[in-house]
Formats: C-alpha cells, structure tokens, sequence
C-alpha cells in the first residue's frame, strides 16, 4: 500500500492551530495519530506501532480528521450507549410511575400484565426479556412471600406431616 495522501490546506491549518491546546487523554492520542502523518510523514503502520494503536484505528482517525477536521479529534462520544430502546428513559420511569401506583394500593404487579400494557404503548409485541431489562435498569426485582416460615422447627414439620 503507498503513501496516504497529504491533508487539505484547511486541514493543516485546523491541526496547527490546535497545536498550543490541552487534550483530554483520548483526544491526544488522536491528535498525535494525525500530527505523526502530517509533520514527519510517518506510515499508518509506524504511527500504530509508535501509540500502541491498531492499523485499522489509525487510519480510522485520519479519515475521520480527512472529513470532519477538528471534531474527530475532540471525538464524538457516539460510542456506547442505548440506541434501540423502544421508549426513552423518561417514558420508561413514568411507565414504571403508573404501575408503581397501583402496587402501592394494594394491587399485586406480575410481568404478564406490565408486558402487556408495554405491548399497548408500544404498539407491537415486545419479548419478555425486553421487559425484565426495563425492571431491572430502574432498580424493580421480584418480591413474593417465602414458602415457608423464618421460625419453623423442622423436627415438628416432620411430625406433623407423619400425623397427617
């Protein structure tokens, strides 16, 4: 593979006058992975291997910095994050609000009923773990009533199911 092709006047002019600024630390690793191309016309190879990068990240950066300029060393943060959730958080707290509420009165909660009524908001059917993700990012768990006494004796559940 030959030589990467230099930066646009505008490009180098972004990159020169960045040179005075203080980078968070990503962001300075991004702006050297451009600066080593530009100023000593490094290879991508030799700039992954000086910065402990990938090839394929370097040369990532460059053609991000070739068509964004200066915000691809900044970084977009557009990496993690929920993406496909089928409400926004906000909906899914004042959901989980409505349901709250009618536990409070009394009223025994199951997953059937709730993924039912998500199924309503939503507007199409929605797999059941889709639902327990939900309790759990907001802090719900599974309460029922123990099978059994805390202060049971077992010698006298032995007996009385002999006498029964």
């Amino acid at each position: 593979m030959g030589k990467a092709a230099p930066f646009s006047k505008i490009r180098v002019r972004e990159l020169e006058a960045s040179l005075e600024e203080r980078w968070a630390r990503n962001a300075f690793l991004r702006f050297q992975c451009v600066w080593l191309r530009h100023q000593l016309d490094l290879t991508a190879p030799e700039i992954a291997q000086a910065l402990l990068l990938s090839v394929f990240t370097v040369r990532r950066i460059h053609a991000e910095f070739v068509r964004e300029g200066r915000s691809a060393i900044e970084g977009k943060g557009n990496r993690g994050g929920r993406r496909r959730g089928y409400l926004t958080l906000s909906e899914e707290i004042s959901f989980l609000g409505e349901h709250s509420r009618k536990s409070k009165d009394g009223k025994i909660r199951n997953v059937s009923e709730l993924k039912r009524d998500y199924e309503d908001r939503v507007g199409h059917t929605v797999h059941k773990t889709t639902l327990y993700r939900m309790l759990e990012r907001h802090g719900w768990r599974k309460v029922a009533p123990r099978t059994f006494h805390t202060k049971r004796d077992p010698g006298e559940t032995a007996v009385l199911k002999k006498t029964l």
